[in-house]
């Protein structure tokens, strides 16, 4: 790529393709063939041949200023400054060209359809009231391999912001951009913004919009009104506007698709937008003790979730519960459910984000159900008659030593430690592996242990290899255990203690500050620094062990166990509250909660969040995060006799509306954005979660809709930019709302973009829509000016760039002293008589 010179005068020669210049190391070749009787005019004929020849490969240019540049000034003289602004325009303008050095083409190019000084070479009008139109013109009136300046005087307000081609050209092509802002006349209050917050059907779509004035209607007050198709959806309080307000305003999404919005101010003009709404969420109910449960719950809850009720055997078959983003289970025994089921129920919580909501009696929490299942450890609370068989979660950081030095029994005895450390833990610890041999690394990320037997051949996998560098390997365990919400957290170490630095207290006492623990094991029997490794664990507030063969092999265990009360169901008027403050309880009544007629006693795990509680403190509604999803527990039936004195509560719907939609997974399947530029539309779609081989190779299919829903075209060019994140553009008119559908697999996204929704007529250009001239000025080496009656700098002088190619000249002078060296080859040499 050809680079200009660093000075405006400079004279330069660039090299296109100088990796050519490489070719030079092969001239010493050249004289390979003649090193018996050297001939050196013949060498010296052949070198200057071949090193002409690499040097026109590189393609040598000589770069020097020539001719006049071209001088372009943008004249703002837009109906929003009124008569006073483009007045104070064209006398900045007259002062500019006064300073301005002469012999250079100029060009005008006016915003708006005021009048214009004459003597300008050419005259051009941007009518749309658009920088960025008028930058991009300014940018081709400047041919290239021509200097040029552009000065802007305007208001820097803009119809559209979709100047940054246009500046990243000017700043590449080093066209300084001189900048002088004006200040247009007052507005009277007007729509500047309007912002539509994703949301699923049952859900409030917020709306958000930036009414802005500049005061000129002395204090009177403004109201925001929404309708849809003519009907009115939601009204604001009255507000004042003076400068940029912000009002939100919420209407109820009651079916999937897209709604047609208008937002009008005071009845006059108006924005329209459009709202995506997306899908129901999904619902895995699980339940078969209660007769019809099932339509019952999706008439409580309404349109909001979709009820898919399954039995609960069918977990143990080809139903996958991470393919919903809610599971309910309701009053379901440990008997109904196989263990390999409740597995498969906590993989899909842990690592999928599935939300999973287990409500009901004494079936379901009383002793000798869920205790020591699988599923027993991901519930929120414990029951009474089992609560010391269930002991409090730890996360666990293994730092195992697998450097050159731990080769033969060493490593094997530290896998050994670490398997039986890991078999110690349940369902509801976290643990992690990382190992350092010179570099540190995660041989098993920070996870909660659904997959014991995965953890212990990952631990087996590791060789011993390179040095014993323990620092780095010390912070990623501390990194990967501060954040995590576990009753203890331990980082244990494993090495021969034959550590290659020695800076480790300091880093030790912060992570036993920060309430972690570090224990060390010695292994090997000679171990090279044995009292280092019991200073480590003393500082940690650990424990230390000394492992010098299998004999000596120690039970390492960090928890205690609890202690157990009696079991019991509790009947009768029991009166249950709320806490007060929860994030659960936002816009809901939460006092005066009607009394429940029976629960199930039982206690919630330190680290749960109790939502709401009997006067004795048992937890009824219970919350905790397991891994990347969210388990909830209610201690009696949501339809059976329990909550008979919930029935004819009014908001018990919305009520376990909002608990539900808390538990599910957060995060959809999918994200869709859109972009437009004028008549061009971007889509950009990203997966969420860890995708399944099918899904890596399949793409999704992106659908344009019309306002009927009804398909109008596929969109079939569509690129995957990054795994899971697929983008496509493609051309769609300004004047068409963008109704964009995304299939993919069985999830299904939508989003929606207005009409013209990049471009702002001028009498309602936001302050967003802004070009921030000082910053231009600065990135293209202009000067800016935010005064148009202050001082100016000068425009600079410009001339053009001139290049000439060297190479053909330097072929022809490699054809020349080729044709000489033929010469000097076959020119007859001067001997002696008798030779010939």
């Amino acid at each position: 790529m050809v680079a200009g010179p660093a000075r405006a005068d400079a004279v330069s020669v660039t090299l296109l393709y100088p990796i050519a210049g490489w070719l030079a190391v092969l001239l010493p070749l050249l004289w390979w063939p003649m090193r018996a009787r050297p001939r050196w005019r013949h060498l010296g004929l052949r070198i200057a041949v071949f090193a002409c020849l690499i040097l026109a490969l590189m393609q040598p240019s000589l770069v020097r200023r020539a001719g006049a540049g071209v001088q372009v000034f943008v004249l703002d003289q837009r109906a929003v400054l009124g008569a006073d602004g483009q007045a104070a325009a064209r006398r900045a303008l007259a002062r500019v060209l006064a300073t301005a050095p002469t012999g250079a083409r100029r060009v005008l190019i006016a915003l708006g359809e005021g009048a214009a000084p004459p003597g300008f070479a050419t005259r051009q009008v941007v009518t749309t009231g658009s920088l960025s139109t008028a930058l991009d013109d300014a940018r081709d009136a400047i041919p290239l391999g021509t200097g040029g300046t552009v000065t802007l005087i305007a208001d820097p307000r803009s119809t559209d912001r979709h100047w940054d081609e246009a500046l990243t050209a000017l700043a590449a092509r080093r066209i300084p951009v001189d900048t002088i802002a004006l200040t247009g006349a007052p507005q009277p209050a007007f729509i500047g913004d309007v912002q539509v917050a994703p949301a699923r059907v049952g859900e409030a779509i917020r709306v958000d919009t930036t009414v802005e004035g500049d005061g000129v209607e002395g204090g009177a007050t403004h109201r925001l009104t929404i309708t849809s198709e003519g009907r009115p959806l939601a009204s604001s309080a009255p507000f004042r506007a003076d400068g940029a307000t912000r009002v939100a305003l919420e209407v109820p999404a009651t079916r999937a698709g897209f709604l047609p919005l208008r937002v009008t101010l005071d009845g006059r003009g108006g924005v329209d937008t459009l709202a995506a709404v997306q899908d129901p969420v999904r619902l895995l109910y699980l339940g078969e003790r209660q007769a019809g449960a099932a339509p019952l719950l999706q008439r409580l809850l309404g349109p909001g979730f979709a009820v898919d009720p399954r039995p609960p055997a069918a977990l143990a078959g080809a139903v996958d519960p991470a393919r919903w983003p809610l599971v309910m289970l309701d009053d379901v025994p440990a008997a109904r459910l196989p263990v390999a089921a409740q597995q498969r129920l906590t993989r899909a919580v842990a690592r999928a984000g599935t939300g999973l909501f287990a409500s009901g009696g004494f079936a379901a929490f009383g002793p000798g159900g869920y205790a020591d299942t699988p599923l027993g450890a991901a519930l929120p609370v414990t029951p009474r008659g089992e609560d010391k068989r269930i002991r409090p979660s730890v996360a666990l950081a293994i730092v195992i030593d697998s450097s050159g030095s731990m080769q033969g029994d060493r490593l094997d005895l530290a896998k050994q430690v670490a398997r039986q450390t890991v078999r110690k833990l349940t369902a509801n610890d976290w643990v992690g592996v990382v190992e350092f041999y010179g570099a540190r690394q995660w041989s098993v990320p920070m996870h909660h242990v659904t997959d014991g037997p995965d953890v212990e051949r990952a631990i087996g996998r590791m060789q011993a290899q390179g040095a014993s560098v323990l620092f780095p390997a010390l912070q990623e365990a501390f990194y990967g255990l501060k954040d995590l919400d576990a009753r203890y957290r331990h980082i244990l170490v494993i090495s021969d203690g034959g550590v290659a630095e020695d800076r480790y207290q300091q880093l030790i006492r912060h992570i036993a500050d920060n309430r972690i623990n570090v224990s060390t094991v010695a292994v090997g029997g000679k171990v090279d620094d044995e009292k280092s490794m019991a200073d480590w664990a003393r500082i940690g507030r650990g424990r230390f062990y000394s492992v010098p063969d299998e004999f000596s092999l120690v039970d390492l265990d960090f928890k205690q166990p609890e202690t157990r009360p009696d079991p019991g169901y509790r009947s009768g008027n029991v009166v249950v509250k709320a806490v007060q403050g929860s994030r659960w309880w936002a816009g809901l009544r939460m006092a005066g909660l009607p009394p429940l007629s029976g629960y199930v006693p039982t206690r919630a795990r330190p680290e749960a969040e109790t939502l709401i509680a009997t006067r004795a403190g048992d937890p009824i509604l219970s919350t905790w995060p397991v891994g990347a999803g969210r388990v909830t527990a209610l201690t009696t039936e949501p339809f059976g006799a329990g909550t008979a004195g919930w029935r004819g509560w009014p908001d018990y719907g919305r009520w376990l509306a909002r608990v539900l939609g808390l538990t599910a997974r957060a995060r959809p399947d999918m994200v869709v954005t859109l972009d437009r530029r004028f008549d061009r539309l971007s889509i950009a779609v990203q997966r969420l979660g860890a995708a399944s081989a099918d899904a890596a190779r399949r793409m999704p299919a992106i659908v344009l809709l019309d306002g009927a829903g009804r398909p109008i075209r596929r969109i079939d060019d569509v690129e995957e930019r990054a795994p899971g994140l697929f983008v496509a553009d493609t051309p769609l008119s300004s004047a068409e709302p963008a109704r964009v559908e995304v299939r993919d697999g069985g999830s299904v996204g939508r989003a929606a973009d207005a009409a013209a929704s990049d471009i702002r007529p001028e009498s309602a250009m936001p302050s967003s829509f802004a070009l921030p001239l000082a910053d231009l000025s600065q990135r293209t080496g202009g000067w800016h000016r935010d005064d148009a009656g202050a001082a100016f700098g000068a425009v600079q002088a410009t001339r053009g760039w001139r290049a000439t190619d060297l190479w053909p000249w330097l072929a022809l002078l490699a054809l020349g002293l080729y044709l000489l060296d033929i010469g000097y080859r076959r020119w007859p040499a001067r001997r002696f008589a008798g030779f010939r």
